[in-house]
This record gives structure tokens, C-alpha cells and sequence, in this order.
């Protein structure tokens, strides 16, 4: 419990971290919460007093007090408590003290600069709180912690959805949407600090980036995933009802290739691969197999983070000969010719081939190889 002076009219009352408020001779004349980010004392005669005052976190992420130009307190972690913070549909609650007897609530903006870092605005006064996102639960979930005593991280949880950047065409980036959007500070948006990629092991989205003051940090997204025809992925991101994470659904158009070493579908981001194209590698098992002089040809992957199986046609409009103990494939993608040399032992007619798929004329350039099984 700890207590602070504040200008109350024309006299200094003394407020106490429990939300009583005291005279000089230690008498209680009632209690204090904020209103407005103003300080609001309540009267026990009745009637009650608004005070102006200004809050912002220093560079040890401390919440501080000004009145008149002056800083009146400090909400610090030490022997008399360590403070507490959450959100609560993204209004900032503080417990002063940590001790759950008292809690007060300030009205913020937020934002994210491009460390990672947490920016918001109280009443106008702008600050950092240097800190980093990481989750399990696809949330977006920023913590930190007091500076000064390196004390378990306070766990701030934002309430709102995702959604791509669209004007990034060439990589993912994901945004989120405060669940009032007015909250959000125009200037430094609620956007991820690095591109987001798949996770081939879980085959959702993941965000691994490094912190300048914390090291690496991982926010990993839950839900299910689709691969189209068209190779758009499709990744639904679940609701977390009891966080205000509501469900969405992420697009991004995509061109394909295959792991060299894995055996992997690596995906460039885009409709047309550049050089600027985030490379996308997505878990499964590629097959072919030749019926009736008909090629199918699909990728088999995990479709959500729960488990269960899909596929999808790789290619479509195919047609081959055999040459020289190989089968030469030729079909179409996207409305692009392709040419692949599959090698292989045969048997009379009927025979198992297994490795050996090359791209061997791609227009675009592409030298990609992978393992296949291909059961005649």
C-alpha cells in the first residue's frame, strides 16, 4: 500500500494505492477512482471533486502521475507491491499495488511501432512501453514488465480481429483491427512487426520476430487452412471468446514451386514471382499416379491446427510420353505452359517410379526439383 500527495481544490489531500483519500491528519474524507483519465474524488458528505491530471509510462515502463508539470507518482514494482495491468475491451485497468483491492481504468489509443513495441496515447500524452508479442492462442498479446525489478511480465490482451495489409502483394502482413477502431492511433498502426509466414509443421500462420531488448518471440496463429485450385491459401484464425479475439479469415494469392530437399509445396507470394516475393512452405506429401492414360497429380496436407487431411490438384490439362526410361509431363498451370521429366524404372507397362521430378523448361526461369511417388 502506498500512498501520494495530489492539489485537491486549494489544499493537498493524500490518496492511497487501497482508493481511500486522507487529510493531512490522516482522516478519511472518502475515496478516488479516475473518470474521463481524470482523477475523481468521491466525498463521503456527498458530492465529489475532477482533477486534471496526465499519465504516461517512462523508460522503465512505469506509469507516472503529473499534476502541474510535476511528476506526484510513480506506480513501481517494489517491497510495497508490484503493479498489475490488463486490458478490459481494450481500456488500460491498474492495480497500483497488485494487492486486487483497488483498480482504476484510463481511456488509451494504441498503437505498435516498427520494434514491436507498444505505443499509447493517454489523454494525448504519447508513450512507449517496451515489451513483445507472443501467443499461443492466435491473440494478439503484448507483454512487459518493470524495467527496474525485471518482475513475470504483465500480459495485456487486445480485443479485435485480424485482417491482411493489402497493399502488401508480395508478402503477409497482418493487421489488427481494435474491436473500436477509433482506438487505434493513425500514425503507428496496430500492424505486426515483421511478415508473417507458415508454419509447415502446423500448416497455419506464425509470426517469429526479434526483439532489440528480448530476444526472439513467437505468436502463433490456431485454425484451419485451405489450399485452392488457384493456389490462394485460405487461413481461418479462430475466436478466443473469453479474450474479445474474434474469428478471420486471411487470403493471399499465391504461385507454387516445390522444396528442393523436403519434398515440400513451397509457395511465392503473389500471382507473378519477384524478387521481393516471400517464399510460403507448406507441410504434406506430393503423388502421382497414371490411370488409363490419365495423370493424377495432388498434394495431400493438414488442413487445421486440430488435425484432418485435404488435397489439392496441383496441376490440371496434363498429358506425357515416355522416353528413355522416363516420363516427360506436360501440362498447364495458370494458363502457363509447363514441362516436367520424371525418371523412373519400367516394367512392361506396368511399373512404380519413386524421385526424380524437375522442372526442365519453366518460362520463369524456376530450377526446382522434389521428391515424388508415382505408382503405375
Amino acid at each position: 500500500m502506498r500512498q501520494f500527495p495530489l492539489m485537491v481544490g486549494n489544499g493537498i489531500l493524500t490518496l492511497d494505492t487501497n482508493g481511500s483519500v486522507h487529510d493531512s491528519a490522516a482522516n478519511k474524507l472518502g475515496d478516488w477512482t479516475t473518470e474521463g483519465n481524470r482523477i475523481k474524488i468521491r466525498n463521503a458528505g456527498g458530492g465529489s471533486d475532477l482533477v486534471d491530471v496526465e499519465w504516461s509510462f517512462n523508460d522503465r515502463n512505469q506509469l507516472t502521475l503529473v499534476q502541474g508539470g510535476q511528476t506526484v507518482f510513480t506506480i513501481m514494482s517494489g517491497t510495497d507491491g508490484l503493479p498489475g495491468f490488463h486490458l478490459d475491451k481494450n481500456r488500460l485497468v491498474v492495480d497500483p499495488d497488485g494487492d486486487r483491492d483497488f483498480t482504476f481504468t484510463l481511456d488509451c489509443l494504441w498503437g505498435l511501432n516498427g520494434d514491436g513495441n507498444l505505443v499509447l496515447s493517454i489523454g494525448g500524452k504519447e508513450s512507449v512501453i517496451d515489451g513483445f508479442i507472443e501467443d499461443t492462442k492466435s491473440r494478439l498479446r503484448f507483454q512487459f514488465d518493470d524495467k527496474d525489478t525485471s518482475t513475470f511480465p504483465n500480459s495485456l490482451v487486445f480485443a479485435g480481429q485480424w485482417e491482411r495489409v493489402a497493399t502488401a502483394t508480395t508478402a503477409i502482413h497482418l493487421h489488427f483491427v481494435l474491436e473500436d477502431p477509433a482506438l487505434e492511433i493513425a500514425g503507428t498502426p496496430m500492424t505486426l512487426p515483421a511478415e508473417v509466414r507458415v508454419d509447415p509443421l502446423r500448416n497455419h500462420l506464425a509470426l517469429v520476430y526479434e526483439s532489440k531488448s528480448s530476444g526472439t518471440h513467437r505468436l502463433q496463429f490456431m485454425g484451419s487452412f485451405e489450399i485452392r485450385p488457384d493456389f490462394t491459401l485460405s487461413f481461418r484464425i479462430d475466436d478466443v471468446k473469453d479474450s474479445g479475439l474474434r474469428k478471420s479469415r486471411i487470403e493471399v494469392e499465391t504461385s507454387f514451386a516445390f522444396d528442393v530437399v523436403r519434398g515440400n509445396l513451397q509457395l511465392f507470394v503473389g500471382r507473378e514471382r519477384t524478387a521481393q516475393s516471400q517464399v510460403l512452405e507448406v507441410g504434406g506429401a506430393l503423388s502421382a499416379k497414371l490411370k488409363n492414360g490419365q495423370l493424377d497429380w495432388s498434394f495431400a496436407y493438414r488442413k487445421a491446427t486440430s488435425g484432418g487431411q485435404s488435397s489439392v490438384t496441383v496441376a490440371t490439362a496434363l498429358s506425357f510420353v515416355s522416353k528413355n526410361q522416363s516420363i516427360l509431363i506436360k501440362y498447364t498451370q495458370n494458363g502457363t505452359q509447363r514441362q516436367l521429366d520424371v525418371t523412373a524404372k519400367f516394367t512392361n507397362d506396368n511399373f512404380t517410379a519413386q524421385g526424380g521430378l524437375s522442372i526442365v523448361n519453366d518460362p520463369q526461369g524456376r530450377s526446382v526439383k522434389a521428391f515424388v511417388g508415382v505408382s503405375f
